[in-house]
């Protein structure tokens, strides 16, 4: 079985086992400290959550043309305020997209969110509206960067349906006020759809996180991809998760055809 179809199986699983999961919750109780665990996990992978955490992670993406990136990720936040927060991210990448394999920085980027409580159509919720700033440290001709410095306003809304259940929708529109090694303009809008569901059993938590993109630099030609995540907390501070993307091998995008990541969460 090659890369592409162990990957494929490996999503069905993550999906499968999360779907099983959650199915159980009805049939298996769970102690107060899984719950508290399940909490923790979720909450951080909820962008309209204050909580503070750092993620450590590597992310493999099958690109175009046999092309592969290998990605070293942190990203986390940390809450000045119940009501604001500023979010960190920093990329290393190792790829062949530009035809030689090249290391480098690829990206880092920080977010500044205020969040208000609120009722919209009577459901607890959570407003959020950011900026994020995205800053190119690649090299856009050797395919370890983008070629653009990026300024991306957002906003949201992070609603709570249940206590187990967290669904969050976002737009962010992106504007790219420097290009370099040939980088081209950006000019896009990404709508976002995150469904996050707490796993108390397993001390862990479960999030589908569809993106997609409107390029207006290309008559508005849209995009999109899937992300799945699996994951659970040790302790109330360290967790484990594993990743699946799915790209072009289901959807329209230029982005990858498929991926998977691993990443260790640490709460404080």
């Amino acid at each position: 079985m090659n890369r592409k179809k162990c990957a494929i199986k490996a999503i069905q699983l993550m999906l499968a086992l999360a779907l099983f999961v959650v199915a159980a919750q009805r049939t298996f109780a769970y102690t107060e400290e899984e719950e508290q665990e399940a909490s923790a996990g979720a909450d951080a992978s909820n962008p309209t959550a204050a909580v503070n955490y750092q993620d450590l992670r590597y992310r493999y993406f099958d690109l175009k043309s046999g092309a592969e990136k290998h990605s070293f990720e942190t990203d986390g936040s940390y809450v000045f305020h119940p009501r604001f927060k500023v979010t960190n991210e920093l990329r290393g990448v190792s790829t062949n997209r530009g035809g030689d394999w090249e290391n480098s920085l690829e990206e880092l980027a920080f977010k500044g969110i205020f969040l208000t409580d609120g009722r919209p159509l009577g459901i607890k919720a959570k407003y959020a509206l950011g900026l994020e700033w995205k800053k190119d440290l690649g090299d856009f001709r050797e395919g370890t960067g983008s070629g653009a410095d990026i300024i991306a306003p957002l906003a949201g809304i992070g609603w709570v349906p249940t206590d187990m259940d967290f669904i969050i929708t976002l737009i962010q529109y992106f504007h790219s006020y420097s290009t370099h090694d040939g980088g081209s303009d950006v000019r896009s809008t990404g709508p976002r759809l995150i469904y996050i569901r707490k796993i108390p059993q397993i001390g862990g938590w479960f999030k589908a996180d569809f993106k997609g993109v409107f390029d207006h630099e290309d008559d508005d030609d849209f995009s999109s991809t899937l992300e799945l995540q699996l994951g659970k907390m040790f302790t109330p501070r360290i967790g484990l998760y594993g990743e699946g993307f799915i790209g072009d091998e289901v959807f329209d995008t230029n982005a990858y055809d498929w991926g998977l990541g691993l990443g260790l969460r640490f709460m404080y």
